[in-house]
């Protein structure tokens, strides 16, 4: 009983079905009352019309008795009329109309008119034709008592018909009140139970469409609907989280592709400002200003370095950064690059407000260098950002390899022109000055055995002077032709320079070289060995000297070269005749944009100093000072 009443309670389907079936039922019930009634009722009528008709037929036969007294006899129509009579009174109509119970006030009606007729009225009538006008009277008198029991017959039957049709008229009126108040009742729980929710399902279900996931289903019973209710409000706070993960993933992916895209951009942009631009200072201080930009990381400087040297060299220093100077000027390289600089990847170095981030600039694994970044203290940086970092790092790293490998490729071509030009000089100016030192030779001989004027020979001694001048700068020139600065750098071009004048000399040639190698570009550093080996030149065969020094360093961003020596001292600046050493020298300082010096020193000797500004692509950043000067 308790599971069909939680049946009951939970089941909608099964209430708005049991009302739906008692609707059902009670009209059935009202069907079946109206045929049963309408079946007891079937021959009440019949039974009426014949009891109506008994009293019609009870008239006729009194006017037949009261003709038949003028006769003297029964006439033939009298005895018609009560064989009429006797059959409407047994007829099927009027005995199947009457109840069989014998209690029954119609019943004992019947019987009572029956029983009336066969004992007293019908011997009455036939007195009544015989015994004249007294019976006549006496039967007239009693065939009124009889009609009037006939017409209470016809009473009692009218009565109980329309007893049935009110009983029938009040049980469908019953079930009609009935079926009416049931459909009222299952409309209500129709709409309270099906509609109105329904509607509010439906109602949330738009708002669900249009994003509002704040929404929920009020219905939430134990029935279809509130279950209903209740899983789509489980699917709504589902759907609530899901799409709150899904706006949290779309927000994430957006922001990832926007940190992407700015990431391409940047290196998209250094990539062109490099591949467009020549490795300037300029250059790569717009690459800073990018990376500052998109970072969020102050630029600072961009310091170049060779393989296997702990120093280094700022070739870029961002407008502004005075950190990024203050940093260089205290020369801590040792910080910047660490050990295997090129390898290490991103570092912190510094501490405090000096705190810097040094990003290696390397391609293949090869380190060219670092760029400097002010990493303020406490400040955090995203992974994305490091990555973007490290990325142009070896974009930069690529374009400094790049620079370097064209420079050494413009180098060889030079050289391999200058090693043309070499055998084109020596197979034809240097074969015809060692033929015209042979003729002079011998014409010099022929004239001393001739006893010729000393005027004459001292023609052709200043002739052979001049072609020994020009043979030995020939082939010093072919020398030079044929010098090659290979991977080493200009460092070791010097210092086997050196060994080969003091060998060649007999003199102490020392070297003091500050430069870190890579401030030069190939042409560059051919011009200096080449001012270097002609100033060495000089002292071998004028200063009379005893030992040389050869000095190279770098001050604010300008290169300075001086050959010093402690011999006799030049005695002016201008070159005696066919002596070109001091010239091509002035030449070559000219080609670098600089100047060429050549003085007397105070203690003694002669000074030559080469002075010029470089314009490869590694040179020393200037400070703004400088730019301006």
């Amino acid at each position: 009983m308790n599971i069909n009443r939680r049946f009951f309670a939970e089941s909608l389907v099964v209430r708005l079905g049991m009302a739906l079936g008692a609707i059902v039922l009670l009209a059935l019930a009202a069907t079946i009352s109206a045929t049963v009634f309408a079946e007891l009722s079937t021959g009440k009528a019949a039974a009426i019309n014949v009891s109506g008709s008994l009293r019609m037929q009870s008239y006729w036969i009194t006017v037949q008795v009261l003709r038949s007294g003028d006769i003297g006899h029964p006439p033939a129509e009298l005895q018609l009329a009560i064989s009429d009579f006797e059959s409407r009174l047994k007829s099927p109509q009027l005995v199947g109309g009457v109840p069989l119970d014998a209690t029954d006030p119609t019943r004992r009606a019947y019987d009572r008119i029956a029983s009336n007729w066969y004992g007293a009225l019908k011997p009455a009538i036939a007195r009544a034709v015989t015994e004249g006008a007294p019976a006549r009277d006496a039967f007239v008198a009693r065939m009124n008592a009889y009609v009037l029991d006939v017409d209470r017959l016809v009473y009692l039957l009218e009565h109980d018909l329309e007893q049935r049709i009110q009983a029938l008229r009040l049980i469908q009126g019953a079930g009609l009140f009935a079926i009416v108040v049931v459909m009222f009742i299952s409309l209500f729980l129709m709409h309270a139970q099906v509609i109105v929710p329904l509607g509010d399902l439906l109602q949330c279900a738009r708002r669900v469409r249009v994003g509002d996931f704040g929404v929920r289903a009020r219905h939430a019973g134990e029935d279809e609907l509130g279950q209903l209710g209740q899983s789509f409000n489980y699917m709504v706070e589902d759907l609530s989280r899901s799409y709150a993960t899904l706006e949290a993933r779309v927000q994430e992916k957006t922001e990832q592709l926007a940190r992407t895209n700015v990431s391409l951009e940047a290196l998209y942009n250094t990539t062109r400002t490099l591949a467009e631009n020549p490795l300037t200072q300029a250059t790569l201080d717009g690459v800073m200003q990018d990376i500052e930009r998109v970072v969020g990381l102050k630029a600072g400087a961009i310091c170049a370095r060779e393989d296997n040297d702990r120093r280094g060299f700022p070739i870029a220093i961002h407008a502004g950064s005075e950190q990024a100077k203050s940093w260089c000027q205290q020369e801590r390289c040792y910080e910047c690059f660490g050990a295997g600089a090129g390898e290490s990847g991103i570092r912190i170095v510094g501490s405090g407000d000096e705190r810097m981030l040094s990003v290696p600039l390397s391609e293949g694994g090869k380190p060219y260098g670092v760029m400097l970044l002010q990493f303020p203290a406490g400040m955090q940086l995203e992974d994305w950002k490091m990555k973007l970092l490290e990325s142009i790092g070896h974009h930069i790293g690529a374009a400094f390899a790049t620079a370097k490998r064209s420079d050494e490729r413009r180098g060889i071509a030079l050289l391999e022109e200058r090693s043309v030009i070499a055998r084109e000089l020596h197979d034809s100016l240097a074969q015809s000055l060692t033929y015209l030192k042979i003729q002079v030779t011998r014409l010099k001989q022929q004239l001393s055995a001739s006893g010729v004027h000393e005027q004459t020979a001292d023609v052709v001694e200043e002739l052979k002077l001049g072609i020994n001048n020009a043979y030995r700068q020939l082939r010093e020139l072919l020398t030079t032709f044929r010098l090659r600065i290979d991977g080493r750098g200009l460092s070791e071009a010097l210092q086997d320079t050196t060994r080969e004048f003091s060998q060649r000399a007999g003199i102490e040639v020392r070297l003091h070289d500050r430069l870190l190698g890579h401030e030069l570009d190939s042409s560059e550093q051919i011009h200096v060995l080449q001012v270097v080996r002609e100033a060495l030149t000089n002292v071998e065969h004028h200063a009379q000297a005893r030992c040389a020094d050869v000095r190279l360093s770098i001050e604010q961003g300008n290169i300075r070269v001086a050959v010093d020596d402690d011999g006799v001292g030049i005695k002016d600046a201008e070159p005696p005749t066919h002596h070109y050493g001091l010239a091509i020298m002035r030449d070559r300082a000219a080609t670098l944009g600089g100047t060429l010096q050549v003085s007397r020193r105070a203690e003694g000797g002669t000074r030559v100093e080469l002075k010029f500004s470089p314009r490869g692509p590694f040179r020393m950043a200037a400070t703004p000072a400088e730019a301006t000067a």
